[in-house]
């Protein structure tokens, strides 16, 4: 028994076909990337990975000791990124800085110090103190 479907027999069906094949590809190509990047589970989709990409090779090309290492990295994600994912990128991380303070109160809530969250994160402890701080203020106003 084959597991093809018949052909799509109206404009929405091809579209919806359409779509499905494009999502599929995707996945396929994205998989791929994975894969020759030696991620041992290519498929396995973890949130903001790519974001841990961008900082890891950010990290390694700003401390190399090759002196062009930083300048390659960014002409790479300069060709890289559009528009889209500036715009989407700088919006994710004012959002990670306005649930800082909710982030910080937690881990301390659950024991974990100021300056351990700084470690953490890449905020100086000071800076942690005072996302709880106004995070505790927040969710004392009326």
């Amino acid at each position: 028994m084959s597991n093809e479907q018949p052909p799509p027999d109206t404009a929405s069906d091809r579209l919806v076909a359409d779509m499905l094949a494009l999502f599929d590809r995707y996945e396929r190509e994205r998989a791929a990337q994975r894969a020759a990047r030696g991620e041992t589970d290519p498929h396995t989709l973890a949130p903001y990975q790519d974001v841990h990409a961008v900082t890891n090779d950010y990290e390694e090309a700003r401390d190399s000791d090759d002196p062009r290492a930083l300048d390659q990295f960014l002409d790479h994600l300069a060709e890289d990124l559009n528009f889209h994912d500036v715009r989407a990128l700088r919006m994710a991380t004012a959002a990670v800085q306005a649930a800082m303070g909710r982030i910080a109160l937690a881990a301390r809530v659950k024991g974990m110090s100021p300056d351990k969250i700084a470690v953490e994160t890449g905020y100086t402890a000071s800076r942690i103190t005072q996302f709880i701080r106004e995070e505790k203020q927040r969710l004392a106003a009326p």
